[in-house]
């Protein structure tokens, strides 16, 4: 009877390390994806946070996720050495828009590596480059819930570069409304010394945000950034996260799905269609993150994180 089980035993072991062995061998034979990112950036981004991303983004690809870090000032050849060193045959290459020359000499020379821009709407007669831009229509409508939470019965002061375009500034309001929070926001740009803090019970910044931030203010921020959280005051309760690591594990999903294709194709069959040629894009949310410990109240903290978490199509038909 113990032979018995012990043989049952050995051949469920022997199973289970067959399957991890070509799990793996899966895991190591599917060619990588390569993510160019330069040395200043790594080091506000977080080393450590780098680490964690590279193995989520992994794990949700099941394939190896390769960073390429290059000098800022490096030439559009030393950038595709460095890309060439990293992987032989790369599945994927995403680059972050300040990249875009050495991108486009990347794929001259490998066309048929997919190679992607984050951070841009693509261009017309841009080439076979793919163009990821951030999708502010969601992101607005999910700062303008999670700020109404924060905010109580204060108000909240939305700080941007230049002029909010009204059409997303009534999505912001909407998404304040949708939380039954009745006090208008009030919105000023970055540049604007502002000093009526006393009736704001919550702060979105949405551009160069060093000047605020060193302020000191005890009073919660949403920050659009993919700065290091923990280089940030504890008044940053939530970030929108854009980077290109943030956005690349959805991106590639998107690409490969049947949608995006069928888009691709229709987009060749008319290549002089605006609209039709606008489907290349790929249209992604940022990636909030709402900081761990810095949530006074854990009702708030789920609250949020339900919100974050809502499909964003049930929530358009509440949007103008």
């Amino acid at each position: 009877m113990l032979r018995l089980r012990w043989k049952k035993i050995k051949i469920a072991l022997l199973v289970i390390l067959f399957f991890v062995l070509v799990t793996g061998l899966a895991f190591l034979l599917r060619s990588p994806v390569l993510i160019v990112s330069d040395e200043s950036f790594d080091r506000l981004y977080g080393h450590a946070r780098l680490r964690q991303q590279r193995m989520r983004v992994s794990m949700e690809l099941f394939r190896r996720v390769i960073p390429v870090s290059v000098a800022e000032t490096a030439g559009d050849d030393l950038i595709t050495i460095a890309i060439e060193g990293a992987a032989s045959s790369p599945g994927m290459v995403l680059f972050p828009y300040r990249y875009l020359e050495g991108a486009n000499y990347y794929r001259e020379k490998y066309p048929d590596v997919p190679v992607f821009i984050i951070g841009s709407e693509r261009p017309r007669n841009a080439g076979p480059l793919v163009f990821v831009k951030t999708n502010v229509e969601e992101d607005t409508y999910r700062a303008g819930f999670c700020a109404a939470l924060l905010a109580g019965d204060k108000r909240v002061l939305f700080i941007g570069e230049g002029n909010v375009n009204n059409y997303y500034w009534e999505i912001f309001r909407q998404a304040l409304i949708g939380q039954d929070h009745d006090k208008n926001p009030v919105y000023i740009n970055v540049s604007a010394d502002y000093s009526s803090y006393d009736d704001v019970g919550c702060v979105v910044i949405a551009g160069p945000a060093a000047k605020y931030l060193e302020k000191n203010l005890n009073i919660p921020i949403i920050l659009f950034s993919w700065v290091d959280p923990s280089l940030t005051p504890r008044s940053v309760k939530i970030i929108f996260d854009d980077s290109v690591w943030a956005l690349a594990a959805d991106v590639l999903k998107k690409y490969t799905s049947p949608e995006y294709s069928a888009e691709a194709a229709s987009a060749g069959e008319n290549p002089e269609n605006s609209d039709s040629a606008q489907a290349y894009d790929i249209l992604i949310p940022s990636k909030p993150l709402v900081i761990p410990g810095r949530m006074e109240e854990k009702r708030d903290f789920r609250r949020i994180q339900r919100i974050i978490k809502e499909n964003s199509k049930k929530s358009k038909k509440n949007r103008p």
